[in-house]
């Protein structure tokens, strides 16, 4: 079995980082980290670190990080696919806020933290394990699954 790779994004890939958690990649993500944080964390979490600052990338250890060409977010994501090979992987989504690893609550525990329509009009809910956001399939889970299963045939 492969391991898949973990990120870290530097502070000019956020709405990038946002799409990898969304496909279940564990990519951390902080606008206020400095060149010599990412590439500590990098090193010791055995991360790479996604960029597109030329001089950080060329001070990382050769194979420990990507320097990303592409302008747009979501040709930033079709260039991180095909270079890691991602679409080998189906992983369960992560928090886009935070990074934090998603799982299934039951509805009787969040009425109070929902607003009373989607508390009444949906069945399934999961919480983030950090920040415990509450996420449920709204109406834009249709335009988000479609982006990503769009960016896993990327590589077909």
């Amino acid at each position: 079995m492969i391991t898949p790779p973990r990120f870290a994004a530097d502070v000019m890939l956020g709405r990038t980082a946002k799409w990898l958690r969304m496909l279940g990649f564990d990519t951390l993500y902080d606008n206020r980290a400095a060149d010599d944080i990412l590439q500590e964390l990098c090193i010791n979490e055995n991360r790479f670190l996604l960029t597109k600052d030329v001089a950080l990338h060329h001070a990382m250890p050769s194979g420990t990080s990507c320097l990303v060409q592409a302008v747009s977010p979501r040709q930033q994501i079709k260039e991180i696919v095909s270079i890691f090979r991602l679409d080998r992987f189906v992983l369960p989504p992560r928090c886009p806020l935070c990074n934090g690893e998603l799982a299934a609550i039951d509805k009787t525990q969040i009425k109070d933290l929902v607003p009373p329509y989607v508390f009444r009009t949906q069945t399934r809910f999961q919480q983030c394990s950090l920040c415990k956001k509450i996420y449920w399939p709204g109406t834009h889970l249709q335009k988000i699954n479609l982006t990503i299963e769009n960016i896993r045939r990327l590589s077909d």
